[in-house]
């Protein structure tokens, strides 16, 4: 948080968007009775955890630079439970970070800190090229979403840029599901 303050004067906007999923090395599913306690650690720390420090270390700058806006990317599966079999750990992973973010809009307010979470669907990113390349998987999950195709990355970059704009300025707390409704359904 460091370089952004010094190379900019404040720190305005936080994106927290690391994350891995619950398969394995190989791709294929992993069933929570088949998951190790380090495969659960290692999708929690991640996905749950590295949310967690990027938002502690960016409130005080936040907070002195009178506001500013975070945002968490979850997933629909942190909103849903039969994402698919990998989805144990992933899941509770996104749903903390569904509730972090809550709890985080709700504490820092006052301190004109918004903080809101996007929860994509299947969409097309490196983290789900092994799965989407199976030919089966693809067809299930674009059967599976209404508007009937996979998601690109600059459909959830745009959800982001409302979040971190101006335009959003009475928006806390939300979470912002953009999944081709997918949890419509």
């Amino acid at each position: 948080m460091g370089t952004a303050v010094n190379r900019y004067g404040t720190l305005d906007i936080l994106v927290n968007n690391a994350g891995m999923s619950g398969a394995s090395a190989s791709g294929e599913p992993v069933h929570l009775e088949d998951a190790t306690e380090a495969a659960w650690d290692r999708v929690l720390a991640v996905n749950a955890k590295g949310v967690f420090l990027g938002t502690k270390h960016a409130i005080p700058a936040m907070r002195q630079a009178g506001g500013g806006s975070i945002i968490n990317i979850s997933s629909i599966a942190g909103l849903v439970g039969g994402f698919g079999p990998s989805s144990g750990a992933y899941g509770a992973s996104k749903g903390a970070v569904r509730l972090l973010t809550k709890s985080t809009a709700t504490q820092y307010a006052k301190d004109g800190i918004r903080c809101n979470s996007v929860h994509p669907g299947f969409i097309d990113t490196p983290m789900t090229e092994r799965s989407l390349s199976i030919p089966a998987t693809r067809e299930d999950r674009i059967r599976r979403t209404p508007l009937g195709r996979i998601g690109t990355p600059e459909e959830i970059a745009y959800g982001v840029l409302y979040l971190a704009s101006d335009e959003s300025s009475f928006v806390t707390g939300s979470e912002l599901v953009i999944d081709g409704g997918y949890t419509a359904q």
